[in-house]
């Protein structure tokens, strides 16, 4: 490539009816300012791009790891709902045997006072009967003594 001190440095033949001298150098002068100015804001654009570059590398890096942060954070949440709805199912299912359970030890406990209600109430039909009996053989007693 060409650069601007080549063009400073480039020298041309003298010929009869060439071109005059003065003006070449002064446009050649022309030229190279030019064209340093343009091969300086090339090397700088260049600079800029590379720089560009990394940060894009740095920002698909972070987007790579964002990326997989979402998907950890996404299973994670998944885990969780599913631990919460088995640990639910658990809960659910030892309250409904806790409560059949319950349920059949109070209707055992029902039928046990209805038992004991029998037999208090046969007792009581005794003790009714001995009692007629006891008063029956009183005024039997008392019927004599007349």
């Amino acid at each position: 490539m060409l650069t601007p001190i080549d063009i400073q440095r480039q020298d041309f033949e003298v010929k009869l009816r060439g071109y005059n001298a003065d003006e070449v150098d002064d446009f050649l002068d022309l030229v190279g300012r030019d064209y340093e100015k343009l091969y300086k804001e090339n090397a700088e654009l260049k600079e800029q791009i590379k720089q560009l570059n990394r940060s894009i590398e740095q920002y698909k890096a972070m987007e790579a790891t964002l990326q997989q942060s979402i998907v950890l954070a996404q299973t994670a949440a998944e885990d969780i709902k599913k631990s919460a709805a088995e640990k639910a199912t658990v809960i659910v299912n030892e309250a409904q045997s806790k409560s059949e359970n319950m349920y059949r030890q109070l209707d055992q406990d029902i039928q046990n006072k209805r038992n004991e209600l029998a037999s208090v109430q046969v007792e009581v039909t005794g003790y009714k009967t001995r009692i007629k009996e006891i008063c029956s053989a009183l005024l039997e007693m008392l019927d004599k003594l007349e």
